[in-house]
């Protein structure tokens, strides 16, 4: 089994937060014409579903370490970022939580043995998932998304 990537893992909410620094509320917000082929949501949206899936992640990933092969629920992104008002929860809210939320699980991850990383649950969509891979998978997550800012970064000039 390859090493599990707990400090890139960690790493995930600074890494988030510099790739958002300097913009204005007005460069958050703009949201790109779908030919521009660099997703349809804001920046600030962007880093409200990053924050809301992490809460989600860290979630089943607890649920894979306390009990046998639970079900992990998938869930509509798109319906949250619709219906969880993504444009009035404040940015800076979203990163806090994002950092903290990887800080404090980080500390579990470290103190499991190995083996530990092998556990599975059962996702609803996906099938058998791995704790390993889902800590690769978010930090994977972070690094997708801090692609597509720069691409809206890119085309806003900023």
């Amino acid at each position: 089994m390859e090493p599990v990537p707990i400090d890139a893992y960690e790493a995930g909410g600074q890494i988030l937060r510099d790739a958002v620094a300097g913009l204005t509320a007005d460069q958050f917000r703009w949201v790109p014409p779908a030919e521009a082929g660099i997703g349809l949501w804001s920046v600030h949206q962007v880093v409200v579903h990053v924050a809301d899936s992490d809460d989600v992640s860290i979630h089943r990933m607890k649920r894979i370490i306390a009990e046998p092969n639970p079900l992990l629920l998938g869930y509509d992104e798109s319906a949250f970022a619709r219906s969880l008002y993504y444009h009035e929860q404040p940015v800076e809210d979203a990163l806090a939580r994002l950092k903290l939320g990887r800080r404090a699980f980080s500390g579990v991850l470290r103190r499991l043995p190995p083996a530990a990383f092998a556990r599975t649950g059962v996702h609803s969509e996906r099938g058998l998932v791995r704790l390993g891979d889902l800590v690769a998978d978010y930090v994977r997550h972070v690094d997708d998304h801090v692609r597509y800012i720069r691409l809206k970064r890119d085309a806003l000039g900023a």
